[in-house]
């Protein structure tokens, strides 16, 4: 059997240190990160703190780590949204007995997916997000507390990695980063359009807003598309 010992936590070295230091762009900040963690890859999401259903990933180092970003968006549940939820630093682990328990068909997804651990880290307060940084390992790491909790140190005092492109300041919020990122509906979601369409689920169903909510997001999950083409869906079937 192979060694852990690859996967085992470290502290940075000098080199990773100085460019966790220097990183002037989220880029390059992440890219550090990810090497020090020795994980296979990282997205950042924001989300807004007033409708969990407002998030865009803004950043992602490759398609998977962007797709399992969206597979806990989808799917309602996760290490993400426990994290958003206040609770910390959080990980997932596909051989944990009782994570296979919790998050059972996120687990099944992620198996087959080929990855074994998915790690979020909340972006600003603890208590009260922005959004989070996610990375994820194909291959066993042995992880402690103390390593999450050190990378969790950094990241939260780290807004910027939400949106490059946002000057920071005092009141940067989730909503402030989704208004200003420059990207369009094939980048993250077309607001307008998702809550039109989680209306006409809440009127056609006789569902409460976070029922049509989850089940618009479970018929895009179903669908293999994304929210806001399932909401477009939607819209197009009432008219037609």
């Amino acid at each position: 059997m192979a060694s852990n010992s690859a996967r085992e936590p470290h502290p940075p070295d000098e080199r990773v240190m100085g460019a966790l230091r220097s990183g002037r762009t989220a880029e390059t900040w992440l890219a550090a990160c990810v090497q020090w963690c020795r994980a296979d890859g990282a997205a950042v999401v924001a989300e807004s703190a007033a409708d969990a259903d407002v998030r865009l990933v803004t950043y992602a180092t490759d398609d998977l780590a962007e797709r399992l970003a969206d597979l806990q968006y989808l799917l309602g549940c996760g290490p993400h949204t426990e994290s958003m939820a206040g609770a910390g630093h959080s990980r997932l682990d596909v051989e944990d007995p009782d994570h296979g328990v919790r998050w059972t068909t996120l687990v099944d997804e992620l198996a087959t997916l080929g990855v074994v651990e998915v790690a979020t880290f909340p972006i600003g307060a603890p208590a009260t997000p922005l959004g989070t940084l996610q990375m994820y390992w194909r291959g066993r790491r042995r992880s402690s507390t103390h390593s999450d909790a050190a990378i969790a140190a950094l990241v939260e005092r780290r807004p910027e990695l939400l949106a490059p492109r946002v000057p920071l300041c005092d009141d940067l919020d989730g909503d402030t980063v989704l208004t200003a990122v420059d990207g369009g509906p094939d980048h993250g979601f077309d607001l307008s359009t998702v809550h039109l369409a989680i209306g006409v689920v809440v009127a056609r169903h006789h569902l409460g807003v976070q029922a049509a909510s989850a089940l618009l997001r479970a018929q895009a999950y179903s669908a293999g598309t994304t929210v806001t083409e399932q909401a477009r869906q939607v819209l197009d079937d009432q008219r037609g």
